[in-house]
């Protein structure tokens, strides 16, 4: 049978005021049931409750919540919508929900600029301060981070490119001389910062330098790095420091910062975001290189 409508429903509830002269009736989901004199209720097979709400309390409370039960297996048992059930993947964006809160939190007591963990063995962002998108990885953060260094030799601002319209992306892109695909490709990327203000467009990027930097280390060396690094450099710098045995905790600054203020809030926040990390579900990952942007050298 059909799913009744909301009209549909609108009536019966007004149907169910009439005949049981409640001041009010409503259909509620998940929760819990509602306490006191005033309020009967129904438990449907489907997941919803049937609420009356009386002005007062009624005078024979039970014979009411008989008369509401048969009401609702005559109205609402048969037609009702089920009950909506978690979505599949609720476990992984709860967890990683917890870990980005916590990263936002340490970016913003420490002044960074973005917080983000990475690991040493795949191209997967585990958890990100800053929004990034679900098909966002250390892939794509490499290219953009290529993308700005060509950007930079021909004196074109990404950043501020970014905030252009499609024409004119199209437009400042056409200086850097790429191929048709690599121009395409390169279009791609910076229309990821689109539609977002400069600073956070600024981060992005110098996030993407930064970890392109650090995979390249991580790459080089043998075997799962356990170390800690302090960058500064004119403009912006890092704090990177490993944990877990293959995760890798990135600190981003578009500026100065306190060595002692930074690595002390870190070290307070890892056994949290360790634990977070950890709680995460295993993700397959895409293959390696798999979305990997080539830009020429210059």
């Amino acid at each position: 049978m059909n799913q009744v409508s909301r009209e549909t429903l609108n009536r019966v509830l007004e149907l169910v005021c009439r005949e049981l002269g409640c001041d009010d009736a409503r259909l509620e989901l998940g929760g819990r049931p509602p306490e006191g004199p005033r309020a009967v209720y129904a438990e449907l097979a489907t997941g919803w409750r049937l609420v009356a709400l009386f002005e007062a309390p009624p005078e024979a409370p039970h014979e009411v919540a008989v008369r509401l039960r048969h009401m609702a297996a005559s109205f609402f048992d048969i037609g009702m919508p089920p009950a909506p059930s978690a979505r599949p993947d609720a476990e992984r964006h709860l967890a990683r929900r917890r870990l980005e809160d916590e990263l936002c939190a340490l970016a913003g007591r420490t002044g960074a600029s973005s917080a983000v963990v990475i690991d040493v063995t795949s191209p997967m962002l585990w958890g990100t301060s800053e929004p990034r998108g679900d098909d966002y990885d250390l892939n794509e953060a490499r290219a953009l981070a290529r993308l700005y260094r060509v950007a930079r030799e021909h004196h074109v601002d990404l950043a501020m490119v970014a905030g252009l319209n499609h024409e004119e992306i199209d437009h400042a892109l056409g200086e850097l001389a790429l191929g048709g695909e690599e121009h395409r490709r390169a279009l791609r990327l910076v229309e990821r910062l689109v539609g977002r203000p400069l600073r956070a467009r600024k981060a992005q990027i110098l996030e993407a330098v930064v970890l392109g930097e650090l995979r390249g280390e991580a790459e080089q060396a043998e075997g799962p790095p356990s170390f800690r690094r302090l960058v500064r450099r004119p403009g912006f710098g890092y704090f990177a420091r490993s944990f877990a045995s293959i995760y890798v905790l990135v600190l981003c600054f578009d500026g100065e910062f306190s060595e002692l203020h930074v690595e002390g809030a870190a070290l307070h926040a890892l056994p949290v975001i360790e634990r977070h990390v950890l709680a995460l579900p295993p993700v397959e990952p895409p293959p390696r290189g798999g979305r990997v942007v080539r830009l020429p050298r210059r």
